[in-house]
């Protein structure tokens, strides 16, 4: 069993700068949609997800509190662009997946819940992002007989005759890439921050020094108590460690500060959200007759006679993810929906942060 979880303002703001200046006949931008609507069908026919969900950004409340300049530093979302977000969410639904949003909740964080409880049931997860962040759920399952979490990328050019057009980065890919593991990510992060998302990190600590201060203490807790029992960095033992004098000045510093601390929190993904779509509840459906009307009204022939012809052909019954392994608690309230939209026109950097 397969659970698709697809990071859908990523995608959609991929498509805007990937393809230029697509409308229809009546002049309206269509360039994100299109692009996404290809997106998707391309992961439904790579993957054979059994369940599927398109998560969307409700907003930043939990991190701005922390940190008012969060995301501040983004440029404004293109009008063009502006002008699709209504639709994002129909073009996810008629091709079979279920469209989340939930206010004041960002993607990411809803994408870690629906993520740890699948796995934790025993479901394969594969997510759809480009986000750093999310690389900290990827492996195969934090207790025996509970489903791998990887990330879907597409591989595009230089392809081996035979082989997939795209890769599931696993724990192995992740550490090739960051020189920790996937559960050492956060750590990262907290000394590296985000740039991305104006999270300043310990100046002077880039990846490739971060990697190597986590190897060396084990985990940031061991990194931080080292700092605890010398506040200044001035014994010699924690020289003998952190042999830099500027290096170990600046830990020191952002420690004191609290800099360490806020940063731990901005990075970690809240992963025990209440799910406002229980797990059952995502089954792909694909509604051919509704991409069919969809299509046609945005004026992408190909995929509308796509849907068309899948119209002829019966379908088969969708399939149901497995039953928890045990009664689970009672869900918390879950929190309103909210129109398929970002909740200001900041939106996420997508050129130039690519993963790989």
């Amino acid at each position: 069993m397969r659970l698709l979880l697809v990071d859908g303002h990523y995608y959609a703001y991929r498509s805007f700068y990937a393809i230029r200046h697509l409308t229809n006949s009546r002049g309206e931008p269509t360039n994100a949609l299109y692009g996404l609507a290809k997106a998707l069908k391309r992961m439904i026919a790579e993957l054979r997800p059994d369940a599927a969900a398109f998560i969307l950004d409700g907003g930043l409340d939990a991190r701005i509190e922390l940190q008012p300049d969060y995301k501040a530093n983004r440029s404004e979302t293109p009008p063009d662009l502006l002008a699709q977000f209504d639709h994002l969410g129909d073009v996810a639904r008629v091709l079979g997946f279920t469209p989340i949003c939930v206010d004041g909740e960002e993607a990411d964080d809803l994408i870690a819940s629906y993520a740890r409880e699948a796995s934790r049931r025993g479901v394969e997860v594969v997510i759809a992002t480009n986000d750093k962040d999310i690389m900290q759920l990827v492996g195969p399952g934090r207790e025996p007989g509970h489903g791998a979490i990887t990330i879907y990328q597409p591989v595009t050019g230089g392809g081996v005759a035979g082989a997939p057009d795209f890769a599931l980065l696993d724990a192995a890919a992740v550490f090739d890439k960051w020189g920790v593991p996937p559960e050492r990510i956060g750590d990262l992060l907290t000394l590296t921050g985000d740039a991305v998302d104006n999270i300043p990190g310990v100046p002077g600590v880039g990846p490739k020094t971060a990697a190597t201060l986590i190897t060396q203490h084990g985990t940031l807790d061991l990194l931080l108590a080292l700092l605890d029992a010398d506040p200044d960095g001035a014994s010699p033992g924690l020289k003998a460690k952190i042999k830099s004098d500027k290096l170990r000045a600046a830990l020191c510093a952002a420690h004191r500060s609290g800099h360490l601390a806020r940063n731990r929190v901005m990075v970690s993904l809240r992963d025990a959200l209440a799910l406002p779509v229980p797990l059952d509840g995502l089954a792909l459906r694909p509604d051919f007759a509704a991409q069919a009307a969809l299509f046609a009204r945005f004026e992408f022939k190909t995929f509308q006679r796509e849907a068309e012809a899948r119209l002829l052909v019966p379908g088969a019954a969708p399939s149901a993810l497995p039953a928890s392994p045990a009664p689970l608690p009672p869900p918390a309230p879950a929190a309103p929906a909210v129109p398929f939209a970002p909740p200001s026109s900041k939106g996420p950097l997508v050129q130039g942060d690519f993963l790989l």
